[in-house]
This record gives C-alpha cells, sequence and structure tokens, in this order.
C-alpha cells in the first residue's frame, strides 16, 4: 500500500496533494475497517483534513482517527464520526427518544 503525505495547503497549488492524501486515507480505512466506510466524508479546510459521518462500530471514531493520523499526521487530522445507538436504546436499556414532548 502506498501512502501520499505531502505538505500541503489549500491555498496553495497542491490540489493533486491533497487528493491523493485523502484517496490514501480512503483506501486504507476502506482496507482495514472492519465496518462500513461509504458513510465517512473528507474534506481539507486549511491544512487540515475534516472526515465526518458514521460507522457501525462503537469504537469506529478512534479506528478512524488512528488510521488518518498514521498518514497524515496527529496534527492535521480532525475526526467527526459518530455512532447512532441501535434500536434506540441506551446502554442502560433507557430509550433515547423524546416523549411527550419533552426536552
Amino acid at each position: 500500500m502506498v501512502f501520499i503525505r505531502p505538505e500541503f495547503d489549500c491555498r496553495g497549488s497542491g490540489g493533486a496533494d491533497v487528493s491523493g492524501l485523502i484517496a490514501s486515507i480512503k483506501y486504507a480505512l476502506a482496507s482495514e475497517a472492519p465496518f462500513d466506510t461509504q458513510n465517512l466524508c473528507f474534506r481539507v479546510l486549511g491544512t487540515s483534513v475534516v472526515i465526518e459521518g458514521q460507522v457501525s462500530h462503537c469504537s469506529g471514531d478512534d479506528f478512524v482517527r488512528r488510521i488518518a493520523e498514521d498518514i497524515a499526521g496527529a496534527d492535521r487530522v480532525l475526526v467527526r464520526v459518530g455512532c447512532p445507538r441501535s434500536n434506540g436504546l441506551s446502554k442502560t436499556g433507557h430509550s433515547t427518544s423524546k416523549e411527550n414532548g419533552d426536552a
């Protein structure tokens, strides 16, 4: 597997470098993740790679962060990934939905 780790900046002329970096992260996640990564969105903000979306694994955000930081560097990754609670139940078994207009 080849990883592209350029010095990039969205204000510069490194469009190909940025595309290659994002492609490297996407490919690594798709090939190594024990969960589906199709609901992840990748973009560049300044000199950081922003990864947003949801995964079906409860510790998926940590996995995504670790892989992305290994490729792009820890100071260049921002991860906003969550895992929806299955069936609307919390870990304690109580409903997480708002009922009767409670806020």
